[in-house]
């Protein structure tokens, strides 16, 4: 009788010692899974600014302006030979800087 106990007991702690061991595998998963998805919504946000940075550059005709895009608005100024264009999109600010060449107006 006493037997019967510990091996029902040792099972019993052997399918909870699995059952964490299996909820820790899957945490670690899905954790990698969220960081994934994260850093691939923050790389195309990036992208989508430095896209619009460059249009921006070859659309600018003025010493100052904005334009406006579907997934934001840029805004621009010249200074000397600079060009600094400030990016939003998605609640996020990006700033770029530009050296403005002697073909473009």
């Amino acid at each position: 009788m006493l037997l019967k106990k510990q091996v029902r007991g040792g099972v019993l702690l052997y399918s909870l010692f699995m059952a964490g061991i299996f909820t820790l595998l899957l945490q670690v998963y899905l954790d990698r899974v969220v960081a994934s998805s994260r850093q691939n919504q923050a790389q195309t946000v990036a992208s989508q600014s430095r896209l619009m940075a460059e249009m921006t550059v070859d659309l600018a005709d003025k010493e100052s302006g904005s334009f406006s895009f579907a997934q934001g608005n840029t805004t621009y100024e010249v200074k000397d030979k600079k060009m600094i264009i400030r990016v939003e999109n998605e609640g996020h600010t990006k700033t770029y800087h530009y050296v403005k060449k002697e073909d473009q107006k």
